[in-house]
């Protein structure tokens, strides 16, 4: 009996030692790792996409294709694109260079490289295929609870149905043809042309090239891991409705390229190019170009102006340094269109980071930079070939202080001084004294006193472009060169703005908000609607609250207190935008 169960002692631990060795083995294979160069291609009676839950779906005739050859068949198919994992079952068969293979369900895990099958041919069994390995299954391994689970999704509707899907696990879904759902279950658009669902981590795909609009529906036809292309419908009170086009191209170690047409269905084009490069680990090259044209389709266009602006990053230990240069042209066609002037401005741009101010708790943050501008066709009236700009400007920022009501305090003082060569400068100085208070978890206000101050020597003696460098406000948002101050541009050379800013809003759940800001502007020298400055009571109401499962829609509404002998503004604004 005692030589039984010495041997029986020795057998289990020759089974829990080698089950220690399986399981060692197992975590070292378990390591997870992101799925690369991988596509697989699904097609089915019916593919559904269900975007809360981040899963596709097909039942009937599936077939799915794998990258390394191997075609799975079954009845349905299930894939969590969180988890990087899909199921086939019903009828499977799995066709390899191994052979074909018969079961009940097949998982693949895909981070962690395991195949999971149950087969039935010649007997049920487990098998787990590693690392893509269909000639040597390991049979009879321990495999995961979840391994073969099937979320049920019958109580809710897709958002997009389709017959094929090509998978990239990391970066894409395109569906073909895409049906879309909408406002559960109750509109659904026909059969449309494939649609590609983009969904990568690189940021880069997000860069966005075109120019603001109320609506804006991007329609992905094409795309990969490295490029998407869109179809925009847009629309806005100026153009209305239109189309525009956009291109994304992403590169390794954080390049990428944007390139769009807006709009491309109206003679008023704006071309746009947004390009990034790191050239080392504290350097990269950025370029932005714009061309208008004015042209019917792509025919020759009737006038044509545009800029182009390069700029090198240097990261340095506390700040960073911009080498700006930028070249413009008033007209690209010649023959006396439009005025002559090509001005090409170069400059270096140094931007010091956030620092602490001895011991205060106060934050501050200096810049200042240096260009010249050169056109030989004279700058801004003056009949000067060359003019030298340079500029100093600080910021300073408090602490959020305790304040009586509960609130908290704070403050933040910024002032620039630009020197032109005409000779002209251009002070700039703004404090805004703001205090907030949450009331409850959704609800919370601010009331801001702000001060602004603008003071040059001459208005008409200014450069307007896009290069930082020259301490100016850049185009297209100023007219000339100097500040805007709440949507009016600066037209006397001293100019004060006092306004006094409170902004409540309400959000009791992601899925709602509602904002209303009420100002008071008091303008010097004119305040007077359609001369100069902005309006002297201004209430906007904003509220934003989602529409479908990807889309918000925000409305908007101004109301100007008869300024101008004007209530509310014309017309609401609105702007549906992505989750």
């Amino acid at each position: 009996m005692t030589h039984h169960r010495q041997g029986l002692l020795a057998a289990n631990t020759a089974a829990v030692m080698l089950a220690l060795s399986c399981a060692s083995k197992a975590v070292a294979a378990q390591e997870a790792q992101p799925p690369s160069g991988q596509i697989i291609s699904v097609s089915a009676d019916r593919i559904e996409y269900y975007s809360d839950a981040a899963t596709i779906q097909a039942r009937g005739d599936v077939r799915v294709a794998l990258t390394n050859g191997a075609v799975v068949r079954g009845d349905a198919f299930s894939m969590d694109l969180a988890l990087q994992r899909f199921v086939v079952a019903g009828h499977v068969s799995l066709q390899a260079y191994a052979g074909e293979l018969h079961g009940a369900a097949l998982a693949d895990f895909l981070q962690f490289r395991r195949i999971y099958f149950v087969p039935l041919d010649p007997s049920a069994d487990r098998w787990t295929f590693l690392n893509g390995d269909f000639a040597h299954p390991e049979k009879g391994r321990v495999m995961p609870g979840d391994a073969f689970f099937l979320p049920d999704f019958n109580a809710q509707h897709p958002y997009i149905v389709a017959k094929s899907a090509e998978i990239d696990p990391a970066t894409y879904v395109k569906f073909a043809p895409a049906t879309f759902v909408w406002l559960n279950g109750s509109l659904q658009t026909p059969p449309l042309p494939p649609f590609t669902y983009n969904f990568s981590p690189n940021q880069n795909f997000a860069v966005n090239s075109l120019a603001g609009a109320s609506y804006d529906a991007p329609y992905n036809f094409a795309g990969s891991n490295h490029f998407l292309d869109a179809v925009h419908l847009r629309y806005d009170s100026q153009r209305k409705t239109y189309f525009s086009f956009e291109h994304h191209s992403v590169f390794a170690g954080g390049g990428y390229a944007v390139f769009s047409l807006n709009p491309a269905t109206q003679r008023n084009k704006q071309w746009n190019l947004l390009a990034y490069a790191p050239t080392s680990s504290r350097s990269a090259l950025s370029l932005q170009g714009q061309l208008f044209t004015d042209q019917p389709g792509l025919f020759a266009p009737a006038s044509s102006n545009g800029f182009a602006d390069l700029r090198w990053i240097r990261q340095l230990n506390h700040s960073s340094l911009i080498l700006d240069l930028t070249q413009q042209y008033n007209d690209l066609l010649g023959g006396g269109r439009a005025s002559p002037n090509h001005q090409f401005v170069s400059g270096l741009n140094w931007l010091g980071f956030d620092q602490p101010l001895a011991r205060t708790g106060l934050i501050y943050r200096l810049q200042s930079g240096i260009a010249r501008a050169h056109d030989v066709f004279g700058l801004s009236g003056s009949g000067l070939r060359d003019v030298w700009t340079h500029f100093a400007g600080a910021s300073l920022y408090t602490p959020v202080y305790p304040a009586p009501l509960h609130s908290g305090l704070n403050a933040v003082f910024t002032a620039q001084r630009t020197w032109l060569s005409f000779p002209n400068q251009v002070d700039t100085q703004t404090i805004q004294l703001s205090d907030s208070k949450r009331f409850t978890n959704a609800f919370n206000g601010v009331l801001s006193y702000i001060v602004q101050n603008v003071n040059t020597d001459s208005v008409a003696l200014s450069i307007l472009t896009p290069n930082a460098a020259a301490g100016l406000s850049p185009q297209p948002w100023s007219p000339n060169g100097l500040p805007i101050i709440d949507g009016a541009a600066t037209i006397y050379p001293h100019t004060t703005n006092h306004a006094l800013v409170l902004t409540l809003s309400y959000a009791p759940n992601p899925n709602f908000q509602f904002t209303l800001t009420a100002l008071r502007n008091a303008y010097q020298p004119v305040q007077q609607p359609f001369l100069a400055g902005p309006p002297k009571y201004h209430l906007i109401g904003d509220m934003r609250f989602k529409i479908t499962k990807t889309l918000f829609l925000d409305l908007g509404r101004q109301y100007f207190f008869n300024w101008a002998n004007q209530t509310f503004s014309p017309q609401f604004t609105f702007q549906v935008t992505p989750q």
